[in-house]
């Protein structure tokens, strides 16, 4: 009868300490995904980024998309303006609108991602944490924007996507 007695309680503690582990995971989560939570350039493992060039071959246009590491500076930046920006300046949207000019992803530890997308007049931040859980929203913020236009010079036929498509609609 005690051993069916010990073998129930630790049936018992091992589930609750298996509940209380989910509901840690799924908590954390959470909160990560919350536009307002700030991110650590420390637990950045890789930052990527990609960039749509457009040059002019014969009679038409060609797009490549290059491909780059940022450096450590270049993350710190980054993640100081993501982190920076106001509530207000943070918009939540449930999809992209535009062709992406240029992206950056950031890989952070425990699986988990921010991806930074840019059409050349709005700036997308996707934050992807584990269990599937994502949470997108449109950033205004000038000194980032100001950073991917720098980025994005020379990328449009030798000029800035965001000159060339004004032009084209005027």
């Amino acid at each position: 009868m005690k051993k069916t007695q010990h073998f129930k309680r630790l049936w018992l503690f091992v589930g609750m300490a298996a509940a209380a582990a989910v509901l840690y995971f799924w908590l954390m989560n959470n909160r990560f995904v919350d536009i307002h939570t700030p991110l650590s350039s420390a637990e950045v493992v890789r930052a990527d980024t990609s960039k749509a060039v457009y040059t002019k071959i014969g009679g038409g246009a060609h797009i490549r998309f290059d491909d780059a590491v940022l450096n450590e500076e270049d993350i710190s930046r980054v993640v100081h303006w993501l982190n920076e920006a106001p509530g207000l300046a943070k918009t939540p949207v449930d999809r992209i609108d535009g062709s992406i000019h240029i992206g950056i992803a950031l890989r952070l530890k425990h699986h988990t991602g921010v991806t930074i997308q840019y059409n050349g007049s709005q700036i997308y931040v996707t934050k992807n944490g584990r269990f599937n859980q994502t949470s997108r929203y449109a950033l205004h913020h000038p000194e980032l924007k100001n950073y991917l236009d720098e980025e994005l010079e020379g990328t449009y036929f030798g000029g800035s996507p965001v000159k060339g498509e004004q032009e084209g609609t005027s």
